[in-house]
């Protein structure tokens, strides 16, 4: 009997499969498909015969999927969110000093939604029907970033890496900074470049010296 998965909206995201299944494959096609639509048109221009046309599936495939085009507008964000979630936490190696988890987890954080600027179109844009839902998709997945963001500062505080300051006003001030400047900076400099010297300006501010914990993976 085949089984659907909810997001935290308690929406059907559709069947789940192994990672490396075919049809997982085919799921990852038609939530790429759907992003590229929804970043750059309004929620009611998209159809699920346009999506499965532009993913290369019957639009019955699409169905078995996802079973509504809310279930998928709120799958693309569910699954984009996880997968930075799982992006960023995989760069924080325990064998490595805090200092240098937290530079990484930043470079990561930001090059990841760089690499990824349909996301961040798709993001920013609001299905005022959906408010409610996508709302809370965005705050159970915000509330796990922020927690992996303070446990790192929390563990240098504790360890003395860090200078003693408020772990959720420096969370938020990191999260800030990450949002400002995939917003704001502009392409003059590249992202590469820009995170990395974001990473150290937020270790510099937490008291530490970034040059005491790494050797810079582009020198000059």
């Amino acid at each position: 009997m085949n089984r659907t998965s909810t997001n935290s909206a308690g929406i059907p995201n559709g069947r789940p499969f192994p990672p490396h299944d075919e049809q997982a494959a085919k799921r990852e096609r038609i939530l790429a498909a759907a992003l590229r639509l929804f970043a750059h048109e309004p929620y009611q221009a998209v159809t699920m015969d346009r999506v499965a046309e532009a993913a290369g599936v019957a639009k019955g495939t699409l169905y078995l999927y996802f079973p509504s085009k809310d279930a998928l507008y709120l799958g693309v964000l569910s699954d984009g969110l996880d997968t930075a979630y799982r992006t960023y936490q995989s760069s924080a190696d325990p064998g490595l000093p805090v200092a240098e988890r937290l530079r990484r987890s930043i470079e990561v954080m930001v090059e990841f939604y760089d690499q990824r600027r349909d996301f961040l179109q798709f993001f920013a844009t609001v299905e005022p029907r959906l408010a409610e839902a996508r709302n809370r998709i965005i705050e159970a997945s915000r509330e796990r970033g922020f927690n992996f963001c303070a446990s790192l500062i929390e563990e240098g505080i504790r360890t003395g890496a860090f200078t003693r300051i408020d772990p959720r006003l420096a969370t938020f001030t990191i999260q800030g900074a990450i949002r400002s400047l995939l917003l704001y900076y502009g392409a003059s400099r590249p992202v590469s470049e820009l995170s990395r010297e974001l990473g150290n300006l937020m270790l510099r501010s937490l008291g530490a010296d970034p040059s005491q914990h790494f050797k810079p993976e582009h020198p000059q």
